[in-house]
């Protein structure tokens, strides 16, 4: 660009003098020679691109030489060329930087004002029709619109680096959100940003769910989990009414009031998606009763909200996949997958710290009569008895799972076998008491390791074998496995078992 202002000045040069009828040799010469320089150090630049600053420097020294002859040649402060030297500084200012086109102008104004006391002087040839003191004041007019350039050019570079900063820092929080899968590390990521990106004092992130405010605050050192009441919210209502962020000097709503007491000058912003309103954030600016808070950083933060509202949704959509991947369709509870995993994960930590890990594996009676007599829809009706029955009868670390057809299972961790019986004992009564829609009974197998097995496999076959035995003896009952571990040896793809093998054909299944 600076080359082409350069081969534009030539041009204008000898066009308008020309024009005038002021070409000569002297300046057709002139001309030529400042081309030939201004090519010499391309070429330079192109063979050696580190140095382009030195190059860049030396051509705007040789333009404001070439400029302050030619100005004097054709008529000093009243030359019809005068204003290639304010498009010069112009072009100096906007291409290289404000300090470049402020240097240029320095110098284009030393050196018109010495050509201009060179051609009084009769040093160089030239033509003069000011006084020294119309010069002077030419100059420092040429001053003033200079600095007025490199001023109004420093504000446009500060703009457009604050706002190139908060668009890296609005990709830095895009890449957060994706990394988060949790909806506490959506509005965590939120309300880092605000703070330490944006310059706020203090954020909260409210998100509203189930007739209840749950959220993150973030005071610049702690961020603290906050979980509220549903309440009168006017001036989160006001926000969502108008779907753009609201600035308040003071809060004057319970709600907020409550996660950021005595706050001042605050923005709110909606946190929602497509018109689905999801929360608000709210963020302190602070200082005094006339503090400003910049445009750009309001509309940041409505921005990042509104990332935020995209990340909260896809959370919460992946939870609900999550949830569904590992829970029973028609009772809620756990599913075969859930229970695996448990499985290994309790065996593991009973095998490293020695704590009992009981089994008790749930079968409805004659469930096959059930569906044949009443119906699936009333089976399903037991079934759906039957798991309420398990997570009422238990406490919130156990595991309750359904594994298929009327197979339920309880994984109880720290539970030793005689409290595992108890516990079988007592969910059996309470699946009895709720099932309204036919009368059912139920049987129970309770294996533990240690003292029947040593590893997930071994446990989930004794307390299968101990189901077997109870239905063998009459079913309606709860029996503890008195298998033995076989010295801790794992059991191999062959091996035989006292009772049926988990997951293959079981004798007590639906009998």
């Amino acid at each position: 660009m600076l080359q082409l202002v350069r081969v534009l000045g030539a041009t204008a040069v000898l066009g308008i003098t020309a024009m005038l009828g002021l070409l000569d040799a002297a300046i057709v010469f002139g001309v030529l020679v400042y081309g030939v320089i201004v090519a010499i150090a391309e070429l330079f630049l192109v063979r050696v691109p580190e140095r382009t600053t030195a190059f860049v420097t030396a051509t705007v020294l040789v333009d404001g030489v070439t400029l302050a002859l030619v100005v004097s040649a054709t008529g000093g402060a009243r030359s019809p060329l005068l204003f290639l030297v304010f498009l010069d500084v112009v072009a100096a200012t906007l291409l290289v930087s404000y300090r470049t086109g402020l240097k240029l102008a320095l110098w284009c104004a030393l050196l018109l004002l010495l050509a201009h006391e060179l051609v009084d002087a009769g040093v160089i040839e030239g033509t003069t029709h000011v006084n020294d003191r119309f010069a002077v004041v030419s100059a420092c007019t040429f001053l003033v619109f200079a600095l007025s350039a490199a001023v109004f050019s420093s504000v446009n570079e500060r703009s457009l680096r604050h706002s190139r900063s908060q668009l890296s820092s609005l990709v830095e929080l895009g890449a957060e959100l994706e990394r988060s899968r949790r909806t506490d590390d959506v509005m965590a990521a939120l309300v880092r940003h605000a703070c330490a990106r944006l310059g706020f004092v203090r954020v909260a992130v409210l998100v509203h769910h189930d007739s209840r405010w749950t959220g993150i605050v973030d005071d610049g050192r702690v961020e603290a989990h906050v979980e509220l009441p549903d309440q009168a919210a006017p001036v989160v209502w006001e926000c969502w009414s108008s779907s753009s962020p609201l600035l308040v000097r003071s809060l004057d709503d319970g709600l907020l009031d409550a996660v950021l007491p005595d706050a001042s000058n605050v923005l709110v912003a909606p946190v929602a998606a497509d018109d689905e309103r999801l929360g608000v954030v709210v963020a302190e600016w602070g200082g005094e009763g006339d503090a400003r808070i910049p445009s750009s950083t309001v509309q940041a933060l409505a921005q990042a909200a509104m990332h935020t509202a995209l990340a909260l949704r896809n959370a919460s959509l992946l939870v609900e996949v999550e949830r569904l991947a590992t829970r029973d369709s028609l009772t809620g509870i756990a599913n075969r997958r859930l229970f695996d995993e448990s499985l290994a994960r309790e065996t593991a930590r009973s095998q490293r710290l020695g704590a009992p890990l009981s089994l008790v594996v749930f079968d409805v009676d004659h469930f096959k009569q059930i569906n044949d007599t009443f119906g699936h829809l009333t089976g399903d009706a037991v079934l759906r008895d039957v798991a309420e029955a398990l997570v009422a009868g238990t406490k919130g670390f156990d595991i309750a799972a359904r594994l298929g057809g009327d197979e339920f299972v309880l994984l109880l961790p720290g539970c030793h076998r005689e409290d595992a019986v108890k516990v079988a004992d007592r969910v059996r009564q309470e699946i009895i008491r709720r099932s309204t829609t036919t009368a059912v009974t139920i049987s129970a197998g309770v294996a533990t390791m240690p003292e029947n097995a040593v590893d997930g496999e071994r446990l989930v076959s004794a307390a299968d074998g101990a189901l077997y035995d109870a239905k063998r003896q009459g079913r309606d009952r709860s029996l503890a496995s008195e298998r033995v571990p076989e010295g801790g040896v794992p059991a191999t793809p062959g091996s035989q078992r006292s009772g049926p093998r988990w997951g293959g054909a079981s004798l007590a299944r639906g009998a």
